[in-house]
């Protein structure tokens, strides 16, 4: 075949694909515009749905570290000078700081329940709580952030703090087999030492000598080296 006629029959057979390729695009048409459509459609609504969860975390942050701020304030009785008012950021008791940061705390949860923000705010009203005498709300928050979060070092310290609630408020049994369960977590960040400790403490105040000796015995027995180590000793001298 000459070099001309294979240059002819190479246009040709391309001619012929290309003309192919506009007649399935032409026939298509409708479904690829239809495709394209639903693509970016579900590129808008991925897009609108991680800029919408970056905004509330950050309104959610926001408010949080203002709740956080109110926690922190500054305890200062007004001037006693005729028409003096509290100077703002501040708060005449320390009673008047803990509501106002109850009620900040619980403002962030009501507003962004689902959010990062929200968990955190609920371990600092229930520690508030705790600090209030308030030992069943305490618990209540401790609770739900326990179970919220339970693989996170938060989730723990919250049940930490639902073990001492329990105990604040006369549930001696259940704070003792939360803080048994925390001394039997394999997975925890907490310090079995410090835990122990605390097992120990709770068993004591509810007249179960034998459980609070084996609970002192073994942060001695296996952490001889530990900061708790030499109350520990001393409490089972005491108890021998």
């Amino acid at each position: 075949m000459k070099s001309q006629e294979r240059h002819h029959l190479k246009q040709n057979e391309f001619a012929h694909t290309a003309g192919r390729v506009s007649e399935v695009v032409v026939e298509d048409r409708s479904r690829i515009l239809l495709f394209s459509g639903v693509a970016v459609l579900i590129l808008a609504i991925a897009g609108g749905f991680f800029y919408w969860r970056a905004h509330t975390a950050n309104q959610a942050g926001a408010l949080l570290g203002t709740a956080m701020a109110t926690a922190q304030g500054q305890v200062a009785p007004p001037s006693t000078l005729p028409g003096a008012a509290q100077t703002p950021g501040t708060f005449p008791t320390e009673k008047a700081r803990a509501e106002a940061a109850i009620k900040a705390y619980q403002e962030v949860i009501a507003a962004y329940p689902n959010t990062d923000a929200a968990n955190v705010a609920r371990y600092q009203l229930a520690s508030e709580l705790l600090a209030a005498g308030r030992f069943a709300e305490a618990a209540d928050n401790f609770r739900k952030v326990g179970d919220a979060e339970a693989s996170s070092f938060r989730g723990a310290l919250a049940r930490l703090g639902l073990a001492e609630a329990l105990m604040q408020d006369g549930k001696q049994d259940e704070a003792i087999k939360t803080y048994t369960d925390l001394a039997a977590a394999r997975d925890t960040a907490l310090p079995l030492d410090g835990v122990l400790m605390e097992l120990a403490r709770a068993n004591l105040k509810a007249g179960k000598t034998q459980d609070a000796r084996a609970a002192f015995k073994r942060v001695v027995d296996e952490f001889p080296e530990s900061t708790y180590a030499t109350a520990a000793r001393q409490q089972l001298t005491a108890l021998n």
